[in-house]
């Protein structure tokens, strides 16, 4: 199993997970036609993005909820000098501060099925949550270990589109309705693309499904653009991390804070588990 792959490519995730990570503070701002309202409106509050994983050390990042109005006067809290804490099991653990609003502890690795409370002073007020690390996921199973792959012919007009290999039919026990996510991942260095792109920019490396309380996923073929070998992650969520996920964010029209679950705060903490499979795409 490799989990840390969600994490290692959250740069190119934030742009595909609407506003589930750090870039969730963004869409945080508060409209309005009058400086005055928006001051007494605005509440400076921190915004938590924590993962808890399964042999990952512990990390907290923390940010800034950002005022539409720049006139708005902030608290005067410092990101680098909070005293972040993690309770459980009658055990209190402070996580020092590795700058830029990071708090990191490498000899703190969480563990499954303990609840960990996130806790710290912000702005007059403690913020919170309390999260666990859900089971790996049970039977967790694919209905081939490869596919053949032709890519489209540009050489004729129109261009040939070969015929496709069957759905990658993915399953897994889910009895209590738990949340999954599917992620498929590219593990070559340098992979050889299926179709030629040209001048394009090529497609990423990677997907995923939607959080989903079923028990089983299907792969279109089409979603391969690379050839090689293939990490299929199955991620255990908390029902948490997909409210955050399936938020529609603010507008004009809508403009409430996103789902969240750390009080007096935005963003989240949350426990993650998972299993690996693996496929391979051939050429024929």
């Amino acid at each position: 199993m490799n989990i840390s792959v969600f994490f290692n490519r959250s740069v190119k995730m934030k742009k595909q997970l609407k506003t589930v990570l750090f870039g969730i503070s963004l869409m945080l701002t508060i409209i309005s036609c009058d400086t005055e309202e928006a001051q007494l409106a605005f509440n400076d509050i921190p915004v938590v993005e924590s993962y808890l994983i399964l042999t990952k050390p512990v990390s907290v990042k923390i940010a800034r909820k950002t005022p539409y109005d720049y006139n708005v006067v902030l608290s005067d809290e410092n990101l680098d000098l909070l005293q972040v804490k993690i309770l459980f099991n009658d055990q209190i653990r402070l996580i020092p501060s590795v700058g830029n609003g990071e708090y990191k502890d490498a000899t703190f690795i969480p563990q499954e099925g303990v609840t960990y409370k996130l806790e710290f002073e912000f702005n007059n007020q403690t913020v919170s949550s309390s999260t666990e690390i859900l089971s790996k996921p049970v039977n967790f199973k694919q209905s081939v270990t490869q596919i053949n792959m032709q890519g489209i012919d540009f050489s004729t007009r129109p261009p040939t589109r070969p015929a496709m290999p069957d759905p990658v039919k993915l399953s897994w026990t889910n009895d209590d309705n738990s949340y999954y996510m599917v992620v498929i991942e590219n593990m070559e260095s340098a992979p050889t693309a299926i179709n030629d792109y040209g001048d394009r920019e090529p497609p990423g490396r990677f997907f995923r499904n939607a959080p989903t309380q079923t028990n089983q996923y299907e792969i279109q073929s089409m979603h391969f653009q690379y050839y090689g070998r293939h990490r299929l992650i199955l991620y255990h969520l908390n029902a948490d991390y997909a409210a955050l996920y399936n938020d529609t964010g603010n507008s004009s029209q809508n403009l409430t804070n996103p789902t969240t679950n750390i009080e007096n705060g935005l963003g989240i903490f949350t426990g993650i588990n998972a299993d690996t499979l693996l496929l391979n795409v051939i050429k024929p």
